[in-house]
């Protein structure tokens, strides 16, 4: 009988492996497991079962074979995989800390940088205003930074070098934050150096140190949210999502027990999950479709009573019952389900109710605010319009079991009784099944292919869909599953411990781990004790103890009370302040006023009244009860109802407010000192300075503007022709230098300046002559005092103060710097060569050079490469000449040819040597002497053709017939004079054939056995292998023998008669003994085997074709190909493998940085940006891309990529090129910042530094320069008379009226006044002029303006 393997079916039952054997078989298991008792199933050798894995806290089976140890939260598990350590609460979100966090024994201790002090939440940092606190100690006034501070001075001070102090200057400080912010958008502190711009709180400062943008914490990481971030402008604001609510902290999120509130609403049994909950219901019930209700099993559906429902007016809906039922993955014979209907019930809402004041709901009490897990209020439809996974009217309720999506509406295809994620319908499959819509295993109770075995599992659990093996529900363990989980463990396998806290806990739900807690306790993990007013289980029940006595959180049992004002154990510590009564347990209501603390009976503080001390006193009343009387304050003085003293108004002093402040005090209390120079009065309540006729300010400190006058400068100047000044007091015109006409008006005409315009300018080459001073602006190109003088050679622009860049000896433009550049050279500098096929000016031209000429960048004349000549190289070399421009003669002879290019001959047939003078060599004919000729008797031939050239007495092509008979000689032309019948010899025309020959012509041998004359006699040699000679008749061996009798052949290598000639075949040829010719072995042939098989030839005369990859040579025995370098492959027809070259493609290549590798030689071809051997080495400055043979032309010091040759432009510069300065009034990185020069002030295209106009100094340009200094940089000292000042362009001197010159050290000449004296006087009957302005001091007898009225009466 044949053995019945058992193994072939459903593999034995074994789990594992099944071992066949004769007439039965067993089970084996893998390595790491061992065989269950029932010979079947295998299990784990290492489980959790054993020891807990050896795990220190929580052991999880991964696999049958495999545990792994896993710790409890804030643990981690340390590097044996088996003992937990306290996990740092720093390596987490730096522990929640703003600034730093260190490990303090396990507790994040967050600590913050120097400037902050931690908030109380202790976690975040807040900044310490150091003004506030007075830590800054600033002279005048404090602007708070985050995590600093600055001092900052009043106008007309500056700060001192120790950041606190401030100094009085002479100059007067503009506050740069009084016009429109000082540019900054939201803060502005003054400071010497100009604004200083700061943010609010969740803003931060720009780049242009200006513009305050919203700093996202979302984005940046730096919120606190465990959940959701929302970013709003100045800060941000943590969300939880659907389930879970806002810790206090403002950060975190905390799960909702829902169960905790009237147990989530549920029948029999609430499971809150995480942001969820779920309700079970007792053995012989099921949910009903409100997933709360729990309905009996058996018996009908039950009638719908609808008819005293009350509901917004919305569409009516179907109402459908479903009962509960599985539907087995697959319909089998052997296996049958009872199956199930489906029951219908369908009701119609009999009232219709409407609300009002924007309310919906059954009984009108929701609202919009009532909306919840981010449902959308519809006040249309009377609803909330829930999110996916959410139902309700106010989107508070999961979708029930089986459905999902947008209102619950979409059906779960869950199988095998798998639970749907009621968000997007993500399948949750039961243990021991598989796949997207588990559907892959069989319904509980059965396993197999067929899913038609049944288990032997309690409670009909699931087993695996294979071996059988129970796997077990949550709640169950065991073999079988048959044992419900020990107390503290719960989930499948009871693999769960459970978080309970224990002492405080009745039991751990053994299925999902919840906790049920003790009376009096509540919270997760029945942690907390109930709120005050609440005890027993749940802490649902109200204690009923009197109003404010306690009661036991557990029993509901009053407490006893300490005596009214007194608490603690043993009643001995006074109430706290805001309490009273038995216990300290009632508040005083007393507005912030302390009270009794046995009655609380409020004690009222001065100035206050009534029951709860919520009232003031009455106007004139003050003190404890409101008994003083206030005196009678003055001048709208304020009675203070505390202390019964009067409180002056700013402007006021004294007992009774009756006295103003004195001079020079102003404000509350007079306390501050008026700060008024040149006169003004102080306002007394203010300190607002009152400014005398000509000065203004806030301390009456500036004189009024250019262009005002009068009081408080409010009168405007009418002198619009100067700069508009005037009289600071009168507001009369005084013209200044440049500026002429009745109101100052006009400017001087021009060709004239200066006080008066009476100087006559002396500009040339149409320069522009400045009307105040004379200084001529010269036109671009021209310099000199006078704009006389062009630009040096070499210089150019206004002033020529710019140098030329142009090169090869170029010429500069003097007025634009543009080079002007000679022929054959381009570029802005005139530094590039014509490119190739032009020339010329500006390399205009195109070359008309030919065949290879070289055109001259700056003529366009063309050098003709060897072999052509002509204007543009268009002609050949005429026959004879060669060469550059063929001038060389050719020197061939004999019909040569000569090369056009390098002169060098080519032979005609027959002829050899360097000038074709030398003939072939006997034997050899044609082009280059390489044919040999075919000839016999002498092998002759004619040196070009070959023909052959016969000896005297042979004819024929190839001279191997002799002559006719009766003819001889050369060519056979001689005719034989023999008698009849006598040979003639066809070489020598003799009668008679000498011994050995016969023949007509005498041209034939003895045959074999006779010789001698006329052959006549016969031979006696006897040997087989011997020969007669046919003269003499003498024996000899035949060709190929040797030896007395001719018996021996000849050795190898020897030939011919007595073997006396040496083979001469080569490359191991054989040769013939007797003719000497040659055998050639395999690959080689002709007549000594000289000849190697042609490529692609190979075998026994060369016969076979060998087929190989190009370049490769072919073995000429074998045929067998043998590839040159860079080739592999039996055919040579594949290159080397990336990375290798040479022979046999054996070596490595050696090429960096991507190089490519030739396969031949291994050299390296370089990527773009590198070069050398191995393309190890970047490209110099300068170079770029393949093998850096590509040439930068970056300017202005321009950095060039190395890889794509792009200009990277130094800071001041832009363009492809670099070619570019930055446009005026922008600097540094791609002229992507703005001068901060005032005025017209350029800056430096590179720093940005200001490059001042002559007159101007400062970091900004900002300053004109001081009195007694002009020039560039301010730099240099007016050379004018006494305190005189000067023009701070020019150095001019501005002399006062009265005075004249250069130097304004000479006074006015008689009769003469004014500015330069510029003016005539009027004075008229010997009257004095003043130099100054021209008033007239009469002598005694005459007045009026002129003196010209004579008040005297005659006589």
């Amino acid at each position: 009988m044949s053995d019945i393997d058992e193994c072939q079916v459903y593999n034995g039952g074994c789990q594992h492996r099944c071992v066949n054997t004769r007439g039965s078989y067993y089970c084996e298991c893998n390595p790491g497991t061992r065989l269950h008792t029932d010979g079947r199933t295998c299990i784990a050798v290492r489980s959790c079962a054993v020891s807990n894995g050896s795990c220190e806290q929580n052991c999880v089976q991964l696999s049958p074979a495999h545990y792994q140890c896993r710790c409890r939260p804030n643990y981690q598990l340390a590097e044996d995989g088996k003992h937990c350590i306290l996990r740092s609460p720093c390596a987490d979100r730096n522990g929640g800390c703003m600034h730093t966090c260190k490990n303090d024994g396990g507790r994040a201790q967050c600590n913050c940088l120097p400037g902050y002090t931690l908030a109380q939440d202790g976690k975040n940092c807040e900044d310490i205003d150091e003004c506030e606190t007075d830590q800054a100690a600033c002279a005048h006034g404090c602007h708070n930074t985050q995590g600093s501070f600055t001092c900052v001075c009043n106008p007309a001070y500056e700060l001192g070098a120790n950041g606190r102090k401030c100094y009085r200057i002479e100059m007067e400080i503009v506050n740069g934050c009084e016009t429109a912010n000082g540019g900054c958008s939201q803060k502005c502190q003054h400071s010497t150096l100009g604004p200083v711009c700061s943010c609010h709180h969740g803003y931060h400062l720009d780049d242009d140190l200006r513009t305050c943008v919203d700093l996202d914490e979302c984005e940046v990481g730096s919120s606190c949210c465990e959940q959701d971030c929302t970013n709003y402008p100045g800060g941000y604001e943590c969300y939880c999502g659907a389930g879970y609510r806002l810790n206090s902290d403002g950060c975190g999120c905390d799960d909702v027990d829902e169960c905790l509130v009237d147990n989530g609403g549920c029948d029999h049994t609430c499971q809150n999950t995480a942001g969820s909950f779920q309700c079970y219901c007792h053995l012989g019930h099921r949910l009903d479709e409100d997933r709360v209700s729990c309905i009996p099993l058996e018996g009908a559906v039950e009638a719908l009573e609808w008819s005293s429902r009350i509901a917004v007016e919305r569409p009516l809906p179907q109402i459908t019952l479903l009962r509960d039922y599985f539907q087995p993955l697959e319909r089998y014979d052997d296996y049958d389900e009872d199956s199930l209907g489906e029951l219908r019930a369908q009701s119609t809402l009999t009232q219709t109710f409407v609300c009002l004041n924007n309310t919906f709901g059954y009984d009108c009490s929701l609202t919009c605010d009532d909306c919840s897990n981010g449902g959308v209020c519809d006040m249309e439809e009377g609803h909330c319009d829930c999110p996916d996974g959410w139902t309700g009217v106010v989107c508070n309720q999961t979708c029930p079991e089986g459905t999902f999506g947008r209102n619950c509406s979409f059906s779960c295809k869950c199988k095998n009784g798998a639970t749907c994620d009621p968000v997007n319908g993500h399948c949750r499959c039961p243990p021991g099944i598989s796949g997207d819509m588990c559907q892959d295993g069989c319904p509980k109770g059965l396993y197999g292919k067929l899913c038609n075995k049944k288990c032997n599992c309690a409670n009909n659990g699931r087993c695996h869909r294979t071996y059988g093996a129970c796997l077990c529900d949550p709640g169950l363990y065991g073999r079988f599953c048959h044992l419900t989980c020990p107390k503290w463990a719960y989930g499948p396998g009871c693999s769960e411990e459970c978080q309970c806290v224990q002492q405080n806990t009745l039991e751990c739900h053994r299925n999902h781990g919840s906790c049920v807690c003790k009376p009096g306790y509540q919270g997760k993990n029945c942690q907390e004790e109930c709120n005050r007013g609440y005890y027993g289980l749940a802490c649902k029940r109200t204690c009923q103890c009197p109003s404010g006595v306690p009661c036991d959180h557990v029993t509901g049992e009053c407490l006893s009370q300490c005596p009214p004002g007194f608490h603690g154990d043993n009643c001995d510590l006074d109430c706290p302040e805001g309490y009273y009564g038995a216990g300290c347990n009632q508040s005083c209501h007393c507005s912030g006023s302390p009270c009794d603390n046995m009655t609380g009976q409020c004690h009222c503080l001065a100035g206050m009244k009534g029951q709860h001390c919520e009232t003031e006193c009455e106007e004139g009343r003050w003190g404890v009860g409101c008994s003083g009387s206030c005196p009678h304050c003055q001048n709208r003085g304020v009675c203070d109802k505390h202390n019964g003293v009067c409180c002056c108004q700013p402007g006021y002093m004294g007992t009774l407010c009756q006295s103003a402040c004195p001079v020079g005090r102003f404000g509350l209390g007079c306390r501050l000192r008026c700060l008024c120079d040149n006169g003004g009065r102080c306002h007394p309540v203010t300190g607002n300075c009152a400014c005398p006729v000509g000065w203004t300010g806030p301390s009456c400190s500036r004189a009024c503007d250019a262009g005002r006058w009068g009081a408080d400068c409010a009168n405007m100047c009418e002198c619009p022709g100067s700069d508009g000044s005037c009289d600071l007091i009168t507001g009369q015109c005084h013209c200044e230098a440049g500026y002429t006409g009745p109101r100052c008006q006009q400017k001087c005409p021009e060709g004239s300046f200066g006080i008066g315009c009476r100087h006559r300018c002396q500009c040339a080459n149409e320069a522009a002559c400045e009307h105040v001073s004379g200084a001529c602006t010269c036109l671009t190109g021209w310099t000199g005092t006078y704009c006389e003088k062009s630009c040096q050679a070499g210089w150019f622009g206004r002033g020529c103060e710019h140098t030329c860049e142009c090169r090869n000896n170029a010429t500069c433009d003097p007025v634009s710097g543009q080079c002007q550049c000679t022929p054959g050279w381009i570029g802005p500098s005139c530094e590039k060569e014509c490119v190739e096929g032009f020339y010329g000016q500006d390399c205009h031209h195109h070359c008309l050079c030919h065949n290879g000429g070289v055109c001259d960048q700056f003529s366009g004349r063309c050098s003709c490469s060897s072999g052509w000549t002509g204007a543009a190289c268009e002609l050949e070399c005429a026959h004879g000449w060669f060469g550059v421009d063929c001038a060389q003669p050719c020197e061939c002879l004999n019909g040569g040819v000569c090369d056009r290019r390098i002169g060098e001959c080519s032979c005609g047939p027959g002829w050899v040597g360097q000038h074709c003078q030398t003939a072939c060599e006997a034997g050899l004919f044609g082009p280059g002497c390489e044919e040999r000729c075919r000839c016999s008797h002498g092998d002759v031939c004619d040196q070009v053709s070959g023909v052959c050239l016969c000896p005297p007495g042979w004819r024929g092509p190839k001279c191997d017939r002799a002559c006719l008979p009766g003819s001889y000689g050369n060519d056979c032309l001689s005719y034989c004079n023999c008698p009849h019948g006598t040979s003639c010899n066809h070489v020598s025309g003799k009668c008679g054939c000498p011994p050995g020959f016969t023949g007509n012509g005498c041209e034939q041998i003895c045959q074999p056995g006779t010789y001698g004359l006329n052959c006549n006699q016969v031979c006696q040699c006897s040997g087989t292998n011997q020969l007669c000679h046919p003269v003499t008749g003498l024996c000899f061996c035949a060709p190929g023998y040797h030896g007395n009798n001719c018996d021996q052949e000849c050795d190898m290598g020897r030939y011919g008669p007595n073997c006396e000639r040496p083979c001469q075949c080569l490359n191991a040829g054989v040769c013939h003994t007797t003719t000497g010719t040659c055998q050639c072995p395999s690959g080689y042939i002709g007549a000594d085997c000289n000849t190697t098989c042609p490529s692609g030839r190979y075998g026994q005369d060369c016969a076979r074709v060998a087929l190989c990859g190009e370049g490769a040579r072919s073995d000429p025995e074998t045929g067998r190909c043998v590839c040159k370098a860079g080739q592999r492959g039996e055919d040579c027809r594949q290159g080397c493998a990336q990375g290798w070259y040479g022979e046999d493609c054996g070596q490595h290549c050696n090429c960096s940085n991507g190089g490519v590798c030739e396969l031949v030689s291994g050299g390296c071809t370089c990527g773009l940006g590198w070069t050398g051997p191995s393309c190890d080495t970047e490209c110099p400055s300068g170079s770029y891309g393949a093998n850096c043979k590509l040439r930068c032309d970056c300017h202005n010091n321009g950095t060039c990529d190395r890889v794509t040759g792009e200009c990277q432009c130094d800071p001041g510069y832009y363009g492809h090129l670099c070619e570019h300065a930055c446009p005026a009034g922008f600097y540094g990185h791609r002229c992507q910042r703005q001068c901060k020069c005032r005025g017209l002030a350029p800056c430096d295209p590179s720093t940005g530094h200001c490059l001042c106009p002559t007159g101007y100094h400062g970091y900004h340009c900002e300053k004109e320069c001081e009195q007694r200094r002009f020039g560039v940089g301010c730099n240099q000292s007016c050379d004018c008379e006494g305190d005189t000042p000067c023009d701070p362009m020019t150095g001019h001197c501005l002399c006062p009226t009265g005075k004249m010159g250069t130097r304004c050290d000479t006074n006015c000449p008689v009769n003469h006044y004014g500015p330069d004296c510029s003016e005539s006087c009027e004075c008229r009957n010997g009257a004095r002029c003043d130099p100054r302005n021209g008033r007239c001091t009469c002598l005694q007898g005459w007045i009026g303006p002129t003196c010209q009225e004579d008040y005297l009466i005659s006589p």
